[in-house]
């Protein structure tokens, strides 16, 4: 049984929880609901997995990304606390694999719904209904932004758009500490091409590189750099 504290959490994170019209649900949904904690790295689902339950993040960050058979990594998109997982649902609809990875990037805590008992939500409470759909419009729009950037940005424009959110995100304006190989697994390109780049940048005296860091010198510059 969960305690009263994450009970509240859960409550405050998920809303559609608060709303929904049967309240024995509420208690069901409480009684049935599985928690695991996931250390730093450590995978939630896997390629080729057939998931059984469905994935509620409750807090902590999911990044789903899919690997290519040469390694080559892209993110397709992260989940945070108060998000479900849009191809664990779809795959479980259509009782297909898993098609992605999705990896804790910090420790998190996530509860899982068995089948049933969404199938169950889902027919009967318009709350909860809600909530999927949102998901689904969400990260389709994501995806679909994520396509465009690949297919018609150069990666000089999409690095420098990156440095710039993930520095102002992080709360380290001015620099941002990551690996060439992250980067290039966050754009879906080869490592060798965005240390180039990086390179380019530095020469041009926009950046300063560091063993795992990034130190902007002319913010100006790499936000022309990005909106080309």
């Amino acid at each position: 049984m969960i305690d009263d504290g994450l009970i509240h959490e859960i409550k405050n994170k998920f809303p559609f929880i608060k709303n929904l019209k049967d309240k024995n649900k509420l208690d069901n949904f409480m009684r049935i609901i599985k928690i695991i904690k996931l250390k730093n790295g450590e995978k939630l689902l896997e390629e080729g997995d057939y998931c059984t339950d469905i994935v509620f993040v409750i807090n902590g960050v999911v990044r789903v990304y899919k690997l290519s058979p040469e390694g080559k990594e892209i993110t397709l998109y992260r989940l945070y606390g108060g998000e479900t997982c849009v191809l664990n649902v779809a795959s479980i609809m259509s009782n297909t694999p898993y098609p992605a990875t999705a990896e804790a990037e910090q420790e998190v805590l996530v509860g899982l719904i068995p089948v049933s008992f969404y199938n169950d939500l889902f027919f009967t409470e318009p709350s909860f209904q809600q909530f999927i759909f949102n998901t689904v419009s969400t990260r389709f729009q994501e995806v679909i932004l994520l396509i465009d950037e690949i297919v018609f940005k150069n990666v000089n424009l999409r690095l420098a758009k990156f440095i710039l959110k993930k520095s102002a995100e992080n709360g380290q304006k001015g620099s941002l500490e990551i690996t060439h190989e992250k980067i290039a697994a966050e754009l879906g390109t080869a490592r060798e091409v965005i240390s180039r780049i990086l390179k380019d940048f530095e020469k041009e005296n926009i950046v300063t590189l560091l063993r795992g860091k990034i130190i902007i010198k002319n913010e100006e510059k790499l936000k022309r750099i990005a909106e080309m």
